[in-house]
């Protein structure tokens, strides 16, 4: 599958997804273990393992997010639960199913 279909798809899967919290919200901080890492969320920031990256943008539509990091890299969280979500990213399609690391 090309990548511009797969990045097409998963934008889709993002616009369909259903919210589940009110707005204002942002379910998805804390820990969510994602199969190939454990990826960490605050207000600010975005660490997959390698160090928190600081977040420069929050887009939120329909309860899915997107966030964008500098040189414009974006990843998409869609189907925020309090105990899973998907994660995206824009830039290689890559998409995982992610559960939340209890604290």
């Amino acid at each position: 599958m090309r990548l511009d279909a797969i990045v097409a798809a998963a934008v889709i899967i993002l616009a369909n997804t259903a919210p589940g919290f009110a707005a204002g919200d942002t379910p998805y901080i804390g820990s969510w273990d994602c199969g190939v890492a454990t990826f960490s969320f605050t207000k600010d920031t975005y660490d997959a393992g390698e160090g928190p990256i600081l977040v420069r943008k929050v887009e939120k539509e329909d309860g899915n997010y997107i966030l964008t990091f500098d040189e414009n890299y974006q990843i998409g969280l869609s189907s925020v639960t309090k105990t899973s979500m998907q994660w995206v990213s824009m830039a290689s399609g890559d998409m995982f199913d992610c559960k939340r690391v209890k604290p």
